[in-house]
């Protein structure tokens, strides 16, 4: 049978920083690593949108990525 085991998981936050001459959104992110496995996804949305908060620009999308090892 397979194991998985988590390595390590990213948070990353994507803001629009502004638009382009079509009026497209342009976009900008900010990762955070280090993310410990154990937490909820609300708990992460929640402290995703609480450091958005201080920031000047509009939070666009929260992405978690995990890294995982099968063996």
């Amino acid at each position: 049978m397979a194991k998985v085991n988590f390595l390590q998981a990213t948070l990353r936050l994507n803001y629009v920083e502004g638009y382009n001459e079509q009026n497209e959104p342009k976009y900008t992110t900010k990762s955070y690593r280090n993310v410990n496995q154990t937490p909820n996804v609300d708990d992460l949305v929640a402290v995703a949108h609480a450091m958005a908060s201080l920031s000047s620009q509009t939070l666009a999308s929260i992405e978690k990525q995990e890294t995982s090892d099968l063996s």
